[in-house]
């Protein structure tokens, strides 16, 4: 072939209509690309950012070119149903998933490619001529995939840091806190023309209001709005006020009342029923436990409800104007049943940010987020409790909610797949004290409980396919969840209600707790309002500082000193600053120096406390600080020294030994690239420790409480260690 002959070919093709079309595209992105270049700035020359950027673009194109192109070239063989036929099952999976969720659509989608190849090797297997083995082995290869997809749903999950193995503390516990002294009957209340069941209409024992909630929520629109309506046989004018009632069956004085609510769910999946086991524990120790139902409140599959938590929260509070109606009403048989100086609300998941917001619409003329709609409660609502609850779906004012003067409690499971971070860390830290308020504050995380142990109607904190991938494994039994959240709730009650300072040591001191529930898996804080905050570490951003003017705060040795917030699992704040403290020397101390008469009221009833974790191993490698295989997710000890003036600082009767216990891994869903979304596989939540000065004082004859000069936190055990410390102060027990 001569060079004309060759030119004229080469003319022929450019000139070809596929090739006019693959140049005019080539073209466009190519010119941009090279145009978008000069934009980009590596540093070694502006030549080398478009010659990079270039070579990228032309080998992604030529690898993606010819990929593309051989998986065309592939399908042209197969019939066009086949296709076409792939092409509509996809299109079916994804308008399905618009009603089943998003991760329907992906196993579908997976589905859908394990069909695919199946029916492509079937295919192929007809029409091509194997010998034997090579068939054997194909078809082993497509059983292997199924199997591995029935395998995936199958596997319960892996082990990781925490799994129940770490549970150390099994056996029998104390069955006295299981059933307590009263017999207890149950009824429901409600509006009597439910549409949906039956225990809300003739099988009510009593009738109860409807009341307006149109002013607290966003209204549903279309097609949701139509379908609630139809659903409930009602809309947000004229909701009914149910409520499921457990309570002993004789009493001669007045009782406490508790009002319990749930959370989001499938609202044609009623969640009210899920907290029988704690409404009948709390009413067999002489409270009025009331499960309310908030169902018409949740989300459906065909939308949600705005500003559903303000909602959730004025429901709650004309439950109570209810209760107070029966309580005054001479005719009625509820009559004088109930104390209203004693009221609590405990709110599940959305519902435990609803209690928050019903203790704060309970303080105000105003609703916040419409001035033109009053409230006038004002009930003696004394403790509030959140399980796993939500934080900040709605502000009030667009301000997180604060409290002020409530008792307040928190509980959180590790492996929560719904709120996969500890919100009520949040509020705990938004609930304050005044000097005059005799109540405390508590939150409890759980290592291995999840979000739906918490109710018995919901168990698993999500529904199929979403709950194929959770990892199974790290979850604890339901029924101990179930007991540590009776054992805490009655515990808190008792003690923020019914005023037994003794149920109180319970939070201060978890292994007070030991015969009762497995202490090793909680992590517990505690503080109360005769708190007196020496080193809080939130005034400024100078280490050397206290929070109480006159202290310093002085470090030697530290491999690690620095001020920083302490983060959720998603890496948002938890409101919390703390002071971050590593060693790698047997000499290293921390030591705080009180100001003058610092404790001058102290006595024997007096505590130091603090709180303290040990950071995730992850950190320890972050900060340089090597951590020994052997105390490896092991608590680690340290010595806490009170010194009072005049005694020596290495005298052994200043010094209490102290184990910091350890951040573990949850290993929320079975892969890690999954757990990866979610942020970290850890939370820092802080455990509460306290040293009785008594101890310290009663070896010194001659020394006051208020000589006490230093606290000293001596790093001296031989190991190296890297920790959280805040809230550094002193309490009355």
């Amino acid at each position: 072939m001569n060079f004309n002959e060759l030119s004229q070919r080469w003319h022929n093709r450019l000139l070809s209509r596929k090739n006019n079309i693959r140049a005019i595209i080539l073209f466009y992105i190519f010119f941009f690309i090279t145009f978008m270049s000069f934009y980009l700035t590596i540093g070694v020359g502006k030549w080398f950012d478009v010659l990079f950027i270039v070579l990228t673009a032309l080998l992604t194109t030529f690898v993606a070119y010819y990929g593309f192109y051989f998986i065309i070239w592939i399908f042209k063989s197969f019939p066009n149903y086949f296709l076409a036929l792939l092409a509509a099952v996809t299109l079916t999976s994804y308008v399905v998933s618009l009603f089943l969720g998003p991760f329907f659509a992906y196993i579908a989608y997976g589905i859908i490619g394990i069909s695919g190849l199946t029916a492509v090797i079937f295919y192929l297997l007809r029409n091509i001529q194997l010998n034997i083995f090579v068939k054997c082995a194909i078809g082993l290869f497509v059983f292997s995939i199924h199997i591995l997809g029935i395998w995936i749903v199958a596997n319960p999950g892996t082990e990781g840091q925490w799994n129940n193995t770490n549970i150390k503390e099994k056996g029998e516990y104390n069955q006295l806190l299981d059933s307590g002294p009263y017999n207890v009957q149950a009824f429901t209340y409600g509006s009597g023309d439910d549409k949906q069941r039956s225990e809300y209409q003739d099988g009510i024992t009593y009738q109860s209001d409807k009341v307006n909630i149109r002013s607290f929520t966003v209204q549903p629109k279309g097609l949701n709005k139509k379908f609630r309506e139809w659903f409930w046989g009602f809309d947000f004018s004229k909701v009914p006020l149910n409520g499921r009632v457990w309570m002993p069956e004789s009493q001669i004085e007045r009782l406490p009342l508790v009002l319990i609510v749930h959370g989001n769910h499938n609202m044609v999946k009623f969640s009210d029923e899920g907290y029988q086991y704690l409404a009948e524990h709390l009413a067999s120790n002489g409270y009025i436990a009331v499960s309310v139902d908030e169902n018409f409140l949740n989300s459906s599959k065909l939308g949600h409800v705005g500003w559903d938590n303000a909602a959730r929260a004025l429901v709650l509070l004309k439950h109570l104007e209810q209760w107070e109606k029966w309580n005054n009403d001479k005719d009625h048989e509820l009559y004088n049943k109930v104390d209203f100086e004693k009221i609590a609300l405990i709110g599940h998941s959305r519902g435990g940010e609803a209690v928050s917001l019903a203790a704060l619409f309970n303080e105000l003329t105003l609703f916040p987020n419409n001035a033109r709609v009053s409230l006038d409660f004002n009930f003696n609502i004394k403790s509030i409790i959140g399980l796993s609850p939500g934080d900040r779906r709605f502000q009030p004012g667009g301000k997180p909610t604060e409290l002020q003067n409530i008792n307040y409690l928190t509980l959180q499971g590790s492996n929560d797949t719904d709120h996969t971070t500890f919100n009520g860390m949040r509020q705990y830290e938004k609930v304050s004290f005044s000097d005059d308020f005799d109540g405390f504050k508590s939150s409890i995380y759980i290592y291995g409980g999840n979000h739906g142990q918490f109710n018995t109607s919901w168990e698993t904190d999500r529904t199929a396919p979403y709950s194929w991938i959770v990892n199974r494994t790290e979850v604890i039994d339901p029924n101990m969840q179930r007991r540590i959240t009776q054992f805490y709730i009655l515990s808190f009650l008792e003690a923020t209600l019914n005023d037994k300072q003794e149920f109180r040591g319970y939070f201060s001191n978890k292994q007070s707790a030991l015969s009762n529930i497995p202490t090793d898996i909680l992590r517990i804080r505690y503080e109360d309002s005769t708190f007196l905050p020496i080193a809080t570490f939130e005034e400024d951003v100078d280490v050397t500082t206290t929070t109480i003017d006159g202290g310093e705060i002085i470090g030697t040795g530290m491999r690690v000193w620095r001020e920083a917030a302490i983060l959720l699992r998603n890496s948002e704040p938890q409101e919390n600053q703390a002071v971050k403290l590593g060693w790698q020397q047997s000499n290293a101390r921390y030591v705080v120096k009180l100001p003058i008469e610092a404790l001058v009221n102290a006595n024997s009833d007096t505590v130091l406390r603090f709180d303290a974790i040990q950071l995730h191993e992850e950190k320890y490698r972050q900060f340089g600080v090597p951590l020994k295989e052997e105390v490896k997710n092991e608590a680690i000890p340290i010595t806490v020294a009170l010194r009072p003036s005049g005694v020596q600082r290495h005298d052994s009767r200043i010094a209490t030994n102290i184990w910091i216990e350890p951040t573990y891994s949850s290993n929320l869903y079975k892969w890690n690239w999954w757990n990866n979304l979610l942020g970290n596989k850890y939370e820092h939540v802080l455990q509460t420790y306290e040293i009785p000065l008594s101890t310290i004082i009663d070896s010194f004859k001659s020394k006051n409480y208020d000589d006490i000069v230093e606290i000293e936190f001596q790093f001296n055990h031989g190991n190296n260690g890297l920790i959280y410390l805040d809230q550094i102060g002193f309490s009355q027990k």
